[in-house]
Formats: C-alpha cells, sequence, structure tokens
C-alpha cells in the first residue's frame, strides 16, 4: 500500500497534497485528532484520494495515533468531566476510534471512583438543597455521565451521609 500511495502522491498536484497536509497539520496541532477527524475534516475541502494520501503523510510523520489520542482523550475526560467507562467508549466510537482500542484504554478505569469524583464535584453546588432534591439532582447528574442506577444510588446514599449527617451534628 505504500507504494499505492507513493503512486497517488506523484499522481497529484503538488499544489493540491501540500494544502491538504497544511489543513491537516493545523487542524492536529490544536489538540491530538483521530485519523476518522482528520479525514472527516479534510473531506470537505479535498477529494478522497488527496485526504487519504495527507492521512498517510500525517502517519509517516507520527501526527495520527488513535491509541495516543484514545488515552489522551480518555485521561481529560476523567479528568474534567468523569464518566462512566461505557460513556467514554461512546465518545470514542463516535469520534471514530476502534472498539478494540476503546476497550484497552477505559479497561482499567473504575465506575465507582469515577462516580463518586463527579458526585463530589456535584454535591458542591447542590448541598444547599432539601436531602431529597439533593438526591434528585445528583441521580440525574450521575444518569446523564452514564452511571448505571445501582451505582448512582449507592454513590448518593453515600454522599447523602457525608453531608447531612455533618449538618445535624
Amino acid at each position: 500500500t505504500i507504494i499505492k500511495m507513493s503512486q497517488l502522491i506523484l499522481s497529484m498536484s503538488d499544489q493540491e497534497h501540500s494544502e491538504a497536509t497544511t489543513v491537516a497539520r493545523r487542524f492536529i496541532a490544536y489538540r491530538l485528532r483521530s485519523e476518522f477527524e482528520v479525514t472527516r475534516k479534510l473531506s470537505t475541502k479535498f477529494e478522497s484520494h488527496t485526504v487519504e494520501a495527507a492521512v498517510a503523510q500525517m502517519y509517516r510523520e507520527h501526527l495520527i495515533d488513535d491509541m495516543q489520542f484514545a488515552k489522551s482523550f480518555t485521561d481529560s475526560r476523567m479528568a474534567g468531566r468523569p464518566k462512566s467507562a461505557s460513556a467514554i467508549r461512546q465518545e470514542l466510537k463516535y469520534k471514530g476510534i476502534s472498539k478494540e482500542i476503546a476497550d484497552t484504554v477505559t479497561a482499567d478505569l473504575s465506575d465507582y471512583d469515577s462516580a463518586l469524583s463527579a458526585g463530589r464535584k456535584k454535591a458542591r453546588s447542590l448541598r444547599k438543597n432539601a436531602e431529597h432534591e439533593f438526591s434528585r439532582k445528583l441521580s440525574s447528574h450521575l444518569a446523564r455521565r452514564g452511571f448505571n442506577y445501582e451505582l448512582s444510588r449507592k454513590i448518593v446514599e453515600l454522599l447523602c451521609r457525608e453531608i447531612y449527617s455533618l449538618d445535624k451534628r
């Protein structure tokens, strides 16, 4: 396939190839991107053979690496807005990451730890509410983050005990 790509590069205009790789580099420079994202971006402006050649060039320059992208995306998601492992896998799928890579990078994630982190973060803004309102809103928040009902219920109960039993002292 490298020979085929080389022939494609030679057959297209150097100007078009140069423009496509410049667009791809700028797109990747902002943050890591998946192959799918780069391909989708380039496809709006260039023909498929130009897109393929530009993506191949990005691989040769080590600017595209779906495994590295998936790891970085997962780390960023867990640090900022924790979600369940299944929700992260779904987001990675949407970004064109294979199931195998998504499963690999989310294998070590603990839904319990993620739910607790997301719950504690949200609890800060909800602690002024009555206990039943706190529970309802926190449960909804955790559900939107992809956590199942059983886990959400445990986290809500734990945080209710922490917050409302301290207030009663």
